[in-house]
This record gives C-alpha cells, structure tokens and sequence, in this order.
C-alpha cells in the first residue's frame, strides 16, 4: 500500500510523486538475485549500454519479457497509479532496468525525457515515468535529483553533447539551471527496495556519479496517455537521429585520434614521468 496523500495534486504541483511500499521488498531482493545470476552473454542483446567495469547497465523492453524483473514491470499497480495522477487511462510504451554501479556509475547531466520522446511521434509532454527501486537509493549512492515544478516550464532549451560512452545526449545549459534553482530548489529522491517514483516526463531531472561502494538498480517504466496518441515520426526526426549518429561517430573519431596520438607520444618520450603508461581505459 502506498502512503501517499493526496497523490493527484502533489503530481500536478511538483511534477513527481514517491509511493512508499508500492511493491514488497522481498520481490526486489529477489528480482535483483535473479537479475545478477544471469548469464550477460545471453542478455546482450536486449542491454543497450555499458560503462568501464560494468558489462551490462541497461537492460531494454523488460515489459515484454516473462522473468522477474518483467513482473515487475507489467504489475497494474503501476499503470493503476499512474493513470489515477494522470487523470485518464495509461499504458507502457517502453521499459529498462538501469544500473548505476558502484564506483563508476556515470552521470546523467540535468534534463528531460520528452526532448527524446516527442522525436518518437508523441505530440505533448502528457506522458510520465515509473522509476521502481530495487535497491536502497539516495544521495549517497548518485541518488535522483530533481527540480520541483520544473514541468510547468514546458520543454526547455537544450544543448548536444557526447557522453563518456560514446552516445550522444541532451542537457540544460547551466544558465537555465540557476534559473530553475532559484524558483525552484533541488530535490534529493530517497528510496527503499520496494518503493516507486512517479514523475512528469517534462520534469527536470539528474544525476551524478556514483563514486560510493554501493551501486543501486531501478526498474524504469515509461508510459503514455490514452488521449496524446502518437503520431508518424515526420521526416524532421529522422533527419535529427541521423545528425545526431553521425556526431556519435565522429566523436568517436576525434577521441580515438586523441588517444593514439597521447599514446605514441608518452611511448615515444625521453621523460619518464610525461613518458609512463596511461590506463587501458583511456586507450579504449
């Protein structure tokens, strides 16, 4: 049972809405276990990224799979609550388990999710997320950061940038930031296994990285409206992925041509501190 009151309006005033207990802990332990004893071979082809030290952190389309983590995903209890804040009647259109490992989970720079959503047809922001913790999460561990009422902005500016995986991402500028801040403050999501996050898919939100010795894992799912039926994706959003896949290869050129040259450089140096080998990961 959640121990949310007055759950509707909090959602319409801060953009988000944290239902406690919504599933029981011990279904999050389990699915977690489960999770963790799979073979990564065998789930490569469903997890879309990687990071240094962690072969797998994004496992896609959990909705469609018959597993524990699956179940959690399909439970009505999260489109019961979602659509009882949206007001109407809601349905999953994509789903992902993310996980931010210990020492190195990377940053995700403040943003919002319908500047990569309305390029998949959806024609308003009137859609939302689930982000169910499967383990303890907050602001020891990279925890969530929002911006309260952020989503009453509409969809704001955003800037390109290639993140250190290689794949290319929206953020805020800073500017708008302290803007936010200013009005708004910052807020700290803190979790128990078990609990879920609702928020706006207009909202403003982020994280840091992970440099604590406990990694947290979450079970997202993202939902739309009956009523904001999507629509074919125009000419101009495809124009947009093809840009935005071809910054993705040629930063990936710019960084390999960096390191080979850093590389020949420091191997081929008289000077033994400039000349000492630099890490795999930078190779890479």
């Amino acid at each position: 049972m959640t121990s949310v009151s007055q759950p509707k309006a909090d959602f319409e005033a801060q953009g988000f809405v944290l239902a406690k207990n919504l599933f029981p802990r011990e279904q999050m332990v389990s699915a977690c276990q489960w999770l963790l004893e799979q073979d990564p071979n065998v789930l490569r082809k469903s997890w879309t990224e990687s990071e240094p030290g962690v072969p797998l952190a994004i496992y896609s389309v959990i909705h469609e799979a018959s597993n524990p983590i699956g179940a959690i995903a399909t439970d009505q209890r999260i489109t019961s609550f979602a659509s009882q804040i949206m007001g109407e009647s809601t349905y999953i259109w994509s789903s992902k388990v993310n996980v931010k490992a210990a020492w190195c989970g990377a940053v995700e720079y403040y943003h919002q999710d319908f500047i990569y959503w309305k390029d998949r047809g959806y024609p308003t922001d009137r859609m939302l997320s689930c982000m169910v913790f499967m383990q303890p999460h907050g602001v020891a561990n990279a925890g969530l950061h929002v911006i309260p009422g952020s989503h009453k902005s509409g969809l704001l500016e955003h800037e390109p940038f290639i993140n250190t995986n290689g794949l290319a991402k929206w953020m805020i500028p800073t500017s708008k930031l302290d803007q936010l801040y200013a009005s708004n403050g910052i807020h700290v999501v803190e979790a128990e296994p078990g609990d879920a996050l609702f928020f706006h898919t207009s909202l403003v939100h982020g994280s840091s990285h992970n440099i604590s010795p406990q990694g947290r894992m979450i079970c997202l799912v993202q939902m739309n409206t009956a009523s904001n039926e999507p629509r074919e994706v125009p000419q101009s959003a495809k124009d947009f992925n093809l840009r935005r896949a071809r910054r993705e290869v040629e930063e990936a050129k710019r960084r390999f041509d960096y390191f080979t040259f850093k590389l020949r450089t420091q191997e081929e140096s008289a000077e033994i501190t400039f000349g000492a080998p630099i890490p795999r990961e930078e190779r890479m």
